[in-house]
């Protein structure tokens, strides 16, 4: 959950797709601007009348201090922290091959078999009946197989060899081919006979000192106390934005969008899908719209609609910097890339190369702001009310009033 904080965030940038990729270009991006449809927003908040200019478009924003949080809603509770920790350990889980010891009821077995049914009173081996280096989860894939074929396994150790009689369910509805004949498989005896050659032993660490200096020491997290406060601070904003981020963006208003950034996202994202269609199925873009009997018009409806779509979340996330002051310096872009890229276990020339510096601005500027945002809203006691419609009971109860 918090492996890669800071990275989490280019995640973001790059959920429109092949659309965030690529380097800015040097010169300053024209601020024409196309107008969008106004329609009446569908947020609680109200949309100030100030327009902000920023390098994808105009926008009319709400007030974060407007926005209402309610504090059971967003607390991080003891059990939400320690489901993180475990989550965050098991990331860092290893699996070793262990070439000794006994099958328990929840162990990961390599095994070799091989299966055989009784036909005309002799035992012949089926199709589908062998299998090597299987790899089988005593816990959890009893019901990938007929019964007992797992549960066998349990208490022998590697290196046993055995033979084991189950029998096919009645319901069973594959056949097998014995010279030359078809057979049902259904209802049938079968023999398998097993050999245990390793078992998987996972290993997940312990969150000690060690273990948050190694993988968080990048955050300045250098202890377990420190990354206890570490963890409940990203949880809080994290749910502080689950729970009220989309109310506030539907609040605002997109006046429009820069036409010159828009036909670019555009040309780029047509080029990525030609390159990716190319690449993947040795196809075109004109094949595949055949193949979806998609019309030229209406791909290039669809690509618009993203494309503004996307355009109108980063020119929410833009204002909401420049109207906060949070816009980025160069001085704090190189110290807060640096930090990416080191949590990341990369450089910042290497995240670079790979989003383009545009995005991991974007990225960065998009952690400051969701940190702005949930530090800044004001927050109440108590859940937010519930909006759900009243039952039936209920209304005939009112109604009997």
């Amino acid at each position: 959950m918090y492996k890669k904080l800071l990275a989490g965030a280019l995640t973001v940038t790059m959920a429109f797709g092949l659309i965030a990729c690529g380097s800015k270009d040097d010169k300053k991006a024209s601020q024409e601007t196309v107008a969008v449809a106004e329609d009446a927003t569908t947020g609680p908040y109200k949309a100030s009348d100030e327009e902000i200019e920023v390098d994808y478009g105009v926008v009319k924003l709400a007030k974060i201090e407007d926005v209402i949080a309610y504090e059971d809603d967003v607390k991080v509770t003891k059990e939400a922290y320690k489901e993180a920790v475990k989550n965050i350990c098991s990331q860092y889980a290893t699996t070793d091959t262990v070439k000794k010891g006994k099958v328990e009821k929840d162990s990961t077995v390599v095994v070799d078999y091989s299966g055989q049914i009784e036909v005309d009173g002799k035992k012949v081996s089926f199709d589908g009946g062998q299998a090597e280096d299987a790899t089988i989860n005593l816990a959890t894939d009893e019901g990938q197989y007929i019964e007992g074929f797992v549960s066998c396994l349990k208490g022998h150790k590697v290196g046993d060899k055995f033979t084991e009689k189950l029998k096919f369910p009645k319901s069973y509805d594959k056949d097998t081919t014995i010279d030359g004949k078809k057979v049902s498989l259904a209802g049938q005896a079968v023999w398998f006979t097993y050999t245990i050659k390793s078992l998987q032993v996972t290993k997940t660490p312990e969150l000690d000192d060690a273990f948050v200096k190694e993988h968080f020491g990048a955050y300045g997290v250098t202890d377990v106390d420190s990354f206890k406060d570490y963890a409940y601070k990203q949880m809080r904003i994290s749910n502080v934005v689950n729970a009220n981020w989309e109310d506030y963006v539907n609040s605002c208003v997109v006046v429009s969008v820069n036409s010159d950034v828009k036909k670019d996202k555009i040309e780029e994202y047509n080029k990525k899908q030609e390159e990716m269609l190319q690449t993947n199925y040795q196809s075109t873009l004109k094949d595949y719209l055949e193949a979806c009997s998609m019309s030229q018009k209406d791909w290039d409806k669809q690509v618009e609609d993203s494309v503004i779509a996307d355009m109108k979340s980063r020119i929410i996330i833009q204002a909401v910097a420049k109207a906060y002051k949070l816009e980025l310096t160069d001085e704090v872009y190189k110290k807060e890339a640096a930090t990416m890229a080191e949590g990341m276990t990369a450089k910042v020339k290497d995240l670079e190369d790979q989003y383009g510096k545009e995005e991991v601005e974007y990225a960065i500027l998009y952690q400051k702001v969701q940190e702005y945002f949930s530090n800044n809203v004001t927050v109440k006691e108590g859940s937010a009310p519930t909006t759900e419609a009243p039952s039936a009971e209920e209304v005939e109860t009112t109604e009997a009033k």
